[in-house]
């Protein structure tokens, strides 16, 4: 009779037990990332006793058997904080505590950055993952606390410039014409009204008497003074006459008056000006602007000219001269500097068919900056965003780029499902600065609970192992995310009420053992 007190009394401490568990479930049904909890009873030691039909058992109670954790998802809740992170699927966060080797597993995802750039949970504690490579653009092998520096972001050295255009085909001459040399010549008076010359020279102008006729003979030089080709115009002429666009050559030629035109054959020198090799500023057709960047991220500005030299009749191309340029406030040598020049040839229908791909140039910066900056400067096909072409439209730039930027100062921080952290800085750089790591174990209910969100790992749990979200049956991060506590109250009223029913049940076994005892006592009066 007496065991039945204490069968009483294992009831009503598992089921207090319970009641304490469904509490602890209800107080928490808004923490963060709150796993609920179930309590399991189990029958106690049976006592054997003898019947008249054999052995029987009776039992002796009830008893917690465990209390496992219920790790299904919570529901998510958006927030407007990009380190507010939660996990879609399996998996922990892994956290450290600061100045210790403790390391703790945790499903609320209130991350924020301390004082230092920790990016720590609401205890403290560091989120673990790993270094990206700024070079492989890769994350490391081994993971540690996410730090991220307010440090300005490095600058890069500028190494190539894009850069497409549309030359004017029919583009007035950029040069200018110099003097006119000989006695008793035929010419008194040169001007441009279009053409393309360099700037080399003399050049020779002879008049045959017997035919009336002047020739202009053209040597075509690049800018390293190389003949590229020689060009002849020739015009019957007269003697005190004006020939607007001397036999095509874009010049308008004055012939001397009749007093000394000559009466024999002769030749005169002409000089013409194209490209002034100190600047190409007065002397081109177009000019384009770009910005770059030195070895320690200070911006200069350079100026590519470009100015046509050339046609040649017999094959239908044409050849533009072009020189980048650096003003003085940007060079080392405080004087306009030229970096470098090239030649761009085009066929009949405008397109180019030489010059286009990459073209080596050779910077020295002003203010400290590494000198001898080699940047790749492409007109052509290979800069993804089309070519350089000629066409008798106004001269424009269609596209260019480059790919240099000064240092940056941190301006934002976003991560993506795949648990990448990125640095958004002023420089307009987006930078993988490093990828979150996640675990998980062989059994979930085997972790030791902390307190604070966090559990520990145990021999019941086994090792955690680790991988990048989303691999290794891992859950992806959802990013301006929370997720909220998965306890059911529906779920959890109801085992308050059996619990309760429990309890007062057991109650009633210990009066009614105690009202059976008093009955016994009352037999001897």
């Amino acid at each position: 009779m007496l065991s039945s007190f204490f069968s009483g009394i294992s009831g009503l401490l598992a089921n207090s037990n319970a009641i304490n568990v469904v509490s602890n479930n209800i107080a928490n049904v808004n923490t963060v990332g709150f796993k609920s909890s179930r309590a399991n009873f189990q029958d106690a030691l049976y006592q054997s006793i003898n019947g008249a039909s054999g052995t029987s058992q009776v039992g002796r109670g009830t008893a917690l058997s465990s209390v496992d954790t219920n790790f299904s998802a919570g529901s998510l809740e958006t927030t407007t904080s990009g380190t507010d992170l939660a996990i879609g699927g399996k998996g922990f966060f892994i956290v450290k505590a600061a100045n210790t080797s403790n390391i703790y597993y945790t499903r609320a995802g209130e991350f924020r950055f301390d004082a230092d750039g920790n990016l720590t949970d609401t205890n403290g504690n560091i989120l673990q993952g790993k270094p990206i490579d700024r070079t492989t653009n890769t994350p490391s092998n081994i993971y540690g606390n996410i730090t991220i520096s307010q440090a300005p972001s490095e600058p890069k050295a500028t190494d190539a410039i894009d850069m497409n255009v549309n030359l004017q085909s029919n583009a007035a001459w950029a040069g200018t014409v110099g003097a006119i040399g000989g006695t008793g010549t035929a010419v008194s008076a040169v001007s441009a009204t279009s053409g393309y010359y360099p700037a080399t020279g003399p050049y020779t102008m002879d008049y045959d008497a017997t035919a009336g006729t002047l020739t202009l003979t053209v040597d075509v030089t690049d800018l390293d003074g190389n003949v590229t080709s020689t060009q002849t115009y020739t015009d019957v002429v007269a003697a005190g006459t004006t020939y607007t666009n001397f036999g095509g050559s874009g010049l308008s030629i004055t012939t001397a008056p009749t007093a000394t035109f000559p009466t024999a054959n002769g030749s005169q020198d002409v000089t013409l000006t194209g490209y002034n090799v100190s600047s190409g500023a007065s002397t081109s057709n177009y000019s384009s602007s770009v910005t770059v960047y030195d070895s320690i991220g200070q911006a200069h500005i350079v100026n590519v000219y470009f100015r046509k030299q050339g046609e040649d009749t017999a094959t239908g191309q044409s050849t533009w001269e072009w020189i980048a340029e650096l003003d003085a406030a940007d060079s080392v040598t405080n004087t306009n500097t030229i970096a470098g020049w090239g030649s761009l040839v085009f066929n009949n229908n405008g397109a180019l068919v030489s010059g286009g791909e990459e073209q080596n140039v050779s910077f020295n910066f002003s203010q400290g900056a590494q000198q001898n900056q080699a940047i790749g400067l492409v007109f052509g096909a290979g800069t993804g965003g089309g070519t350089t072409t000629q066409y008798p439209i106004s001269s424009t730039t269609n596209y260019q780029t480059q790919d240099g930027y000064p240092p940056g100062v941190l301006q934002s921080v976003s991560v993506s499902a795949d648990g990448i952290i990125s640095g958004t800085y002023s420089n307009g750089q987006i930078l993988d600065l490093y990828q979150i790591t996640l675990a998980n174990f062989s059994n979930q209910n085997g972790l030791y609970k902390e307190g604070s969100n966090l559990y520990s790992e145990t021999l019941a749990s086994g090792v955690a192992y680790t991988n990048s979200p989303g691999e290794g049956g891992l859950g992806k991060i959802s990013p301006n995310s929370l997720e909220q506590s998965n306890v059911d109250l529906a779920t959890e009223f109801v085992k308050m009420i059996i619990a309760q029913r429990g309890f007062q049940a057991n109650s009633k076994v210990i009066t009614t053992t105690d009202e059976i005892l008093q009955e016994l006592m009352n037999l001897k009066r």
